[in-house]
């Protein structure tokens, strides 16, 4: 079973490769899923983590507070703990 949760991210997100690096630690981390652009200017992303310690570290990894990535706010608009993995790699979305 895997965790599973819908995140929108809120800051400079868009138009800094954001998604890109946001694939990159997924790949790293063996976290499924999927990123995109939404209209207000923020991304949403679906990602399924193998476990709890996964979804930490993917979470840390992808709030930068400085730079051109600068993240201030992270929603989780859902949660599941008992998901069954439907993504085995990370996309980008258009």
């Amino acid at each position: 079973m895997a965790v599973r949760a819908l995140l929108r991210i809120h800051g400079n997100v868009q138009g800094v490769n954001y998604r890109w690096f946001v694939q990159s630690v997924a790949k790293s981390l063996h976290v499924g899923g999927w990123a995109r652009n939404l209209p207000d200017g923020s991304v949403e992303i679906l990602c399924e983590a193998k476990d709890g310690p996964a979804f930490s570290g993917f979470l840390e990894r992808i709030s930068p507070r400085e730079g051109l990535r600068r993240v201030d706010r992270i929603d989780t608009l859902e949660f599941s703990k008992n998901a069954e993995p439907e993504h085995p790699s990370f996309e980008i979305l258009d």
